[in-house]
């Protein structure tokens, strides 16, 4: 197995002002995939739903997309992390970064 790393990038769909989805993870989904088959960057979504309590004391609930990308450390994952965080009009993104070993098989 070949030692890597997995990024994960996992942003929220709901607008923060109107607290609601806007635009459904599904075309939230494709507008992503787009972004990523243009720049030429290996990656997969997956979909999830999640909850957290907001700052302002609200505890909000809401459909997330989680984009894994593995491998590929030439890109500065948090510029695209905001670049997608001002694109999806979020207040914040999570990135994560695992040490990792793969193999396709």
């Amino acid at each position: 197995m070949n030692a890597s790393i997995e990024y994960q990038i996992i942003i929220g769909c709901n607008d923060p002002q109107l607290r609601q989805e806007l635009v459904n993870d599904n075309e939230l989904s494709e507008m992503l995939s787009d972004f990523f088959r243009k720049k030429h960057i290996d990656f997969s979504i997956l979909r999830l739903k999640g909850g957290y309590l907001h700052e302002d004391g609200w505890f909000i609930t809401e459909n997330s997309l989680c984009i894994s990308i593995v491998g590929d450390t030439s890109i500065d994952i948090i510029k695209l992390a905001k670049s997608l965080s001002m694109f999806m009009n979020q207040e914040h993104v999570l990135v994560i970064k695992h040490a990792l070993k793969a193999e396709f098989c």
